[in-house]
């Protein structure tokens, strides 16, 4: 696989941002956790995975809804020079202060998670993989009478690869 040259992008909309639900699963409800195949033919291969996770029977992802326009995904390198690796988070705001949310996120802080995100172009990605589970935090906030935001803030973070997930997205509970 060699890669001639990384032109330009005019084949599609580069629209910035992120559409408004996180989905959440735990590591433990996977019976196959699917990850990229070989051979990596096409550039980018070696970070797509397309076959379907397989959940435990009742067991999918968890969507959590976000406010438009407050989720976004940053990677950076972090290491030492010839010894790197990438750092992806999500950080995102869930409206509403109630105790359903924060238990939520309470029960989530000790968790593994394999966790997608959906780009406004419609692809998945991915963060966490088996032994690079995400971890989730949050804080929260009342806002002011005056203004500011009433809701959680949530942070996803990983050490590990973006992947790019072509599978089905089974959600929780399954509905089958």
């Amino acid at each position: 696989m060699a890669y001639q040259t990384l032109k330009k992008n005019k084949t599609r909309d580069n629209a910035p941002g992120l559409r408004k639900n996180i989905y959440f699963a735990e590591r433990d409800w996977f019976t196959t956790l699917a990850v990229p195949v070989a051979p990596f033919t096409n550039p980018g291969d070696s970070l797509r995975i397309s076959t379907d996770h397989v959940f435990e029977a009742t067991k999918g992802f968890i969507g959590m809804h976000t406010t438009l326009a407050t989720a976004e995904l940053v990677a950076e390198m972090v290491g030492e020079r010839e010894s790197r690796t990438n750092n992806p988070s999500i950080t995102a705001q869930h409206p509403g202060l109630t105790a359903e949310v924060i238990e939520f996120l309470q029960q989530m802080k000790s968790g593994d998670w394999i966790v997608l995100i959906e780009t406004l172009a419609g692809e998945f990605i991915q963060l966490g993989e088996d032994g690079l589970e995400c971890e989730v935090m949050y804080s929260f906030g009342s806002g002011k009478v005056d203004g500011g935001y009433q809701g959680v803030t949530a942070t996803v973070s990983n050490f590990g690869k973006p992947y790019f997930y072509e599978g089905a997205l089974v959600m929780y509970p399954d509905p089958v």
